[in-house]
């Protein structure tokens, strides 16, 4: 059976799993600016605005039997092609959709007051261009519901992926040092409110093992603040940026690990912890976890002092991401979203489509 062709625009992690998992049925290829290393939306968003204009405008985008836009500032450039399936998915801030989210918890005022004008410029000539895309995902459960209610009824949401190849219990191990090792490996933006591990590790962790130590990610726009206020080399340790192997590594040499704070999805950090089968507090009230930011130190406690809770808990989310995130089921999921589009606009029967279903991961 012939490959299809599929366009992606953003997300390069999403593009790596498919194109590694659909190698047999779709030809993907990856547009997006060419930046290689963390860029401010500022700079990112209006590149990418454009990009995607040239690439319609030269009749590139029109050749593909499928499309699927990860950035919303290119959902106002969609064109609706016949017999082209569209895909378009929202993440979590973007304009015209949940951005309202952002400004609860983000500190710099300038950000706030510019991601809310375009907002409301934007927003609902967004709103309506979703309208047009055949299928429209989201990437957490925790944005079901809004979305359903504000932009489309039919929203879908399509886990994220945790690549266990690479994230597992076995494999190399880097240690960590102190004892316990707290990890907190996300990047230390305001939106994903670094303080509540940090309030946690120094209020309960740190006075009861006085040989615990943190270590954090030297990325994120408020590194400079916590370097100046985490500042005993003793007890901090920054760690510069590092492919996943690496990471992988590091979460296994810790003893505990901190993730994501923010509003209250899984996101991916803290599901490849899971997946390394560490233990973990994060802000997660839609999957997993479900406890309240406010209660997260009564948990952390509970985790330290009850062994038993503590390896349940841990075999609990193993299983959880095994079951819910793995290669194998999201594959599977997404094919039987774009069945009644094979079917329709590419021309292909239930038993071709019923061949191109996962079976091997």
């Amino acid at each position: 059976m012939k490959k299809s062709s599929y366009f992606m625009n953003g997300f390069q992690f999403q593009y790596l799993f498919f194109k590694k998992n659909f190698k047999h049925i779709f030809n993907i290829d990856l547009y997006y600016p060419n930046i290689d290393k963390p860029t401010a939306g500022a700079v990112y968003i209006p590149k990418n605005f454009w990009l995607l204009k040239k690439l319609y405008r030269e009749g590139v985008i029109q050749k593909y039997d499928i499309v699927h836009f990860n950035n919303t500032e290119n959902f106002l450039n969609f064109k609706k092609i016949p017999n082209q399936i569209s895909i378009a998915e929202s993440h979590g801030f973007d304009f015209g959709v949940n951005y309202h989210r952002l400004w609860i918890d983000e500190k710099n005022i300038i950000k706030k007051i510019l991601g809310r004008i375009i907002d409301k410029l934007f927003g609902a000539k967004i709103r309506k261009k979703i309208q047009d895309f055949d299928l429209y995902y989201c990437s957490t459960p925790d944005m079901l519901e809004p979305l359903r209610q504000k932009v489309r009824s039919d929203v879908k949401w399509l886990p994220n992926p945790v690549n266990m190849d690479i994230f597992n219990p076995e494999g190399e191990v880097i240690k960590l040092e102190g004892n316990p090792a707290c990890f907190f490996p996300t990047r230390l933006h305001g939106d994903k409110r670094p303080e509540y591990a940090i309030k946690i590790f120094q209020e309960y962790i740190k006075p009861n093992y006085p040989e615990a130590t943190l270590h954090l990610l030297n990325q994120g726009f408020e590194v400079k603040k916590y370097k100046s206020e985490l500042s005993d080399p003793n007890t901090y340790f920054w760690h510069d940026f590092m492919d996943k192997e690496i990471l992988a590594a590091k979460i296994r040499g810790s003893d505990f690990c901190f993730g994501d704070f923010s509003i209250g999805g899984l996101s991916l950090m803290p599901m490849q912890i899971m997946a390394c089968k560490k233990p973990i507090i994060t802000y997660d009230m839609y999957e997993i976890i479900k406890v309240e930011r406010e209660n997260l130190l009564d948990l952390t406690k509970k985790l330290f002092e009850d062994n038993d809770f503590r390896a349940e808990f841990i075999e609990r989310n193993y299983k959880y991401i095994k079951d819910v995130h793995s290669e194998r089921a999201i594959c599977n999921q997404h094919i039987e979203n774009l069945r009644p589009f094979l079917k329709s606009k590419l021309n292909m029967l239930d038993t071709d489509i019923n061949t191109l279903l996962v079976t091997n991961l």
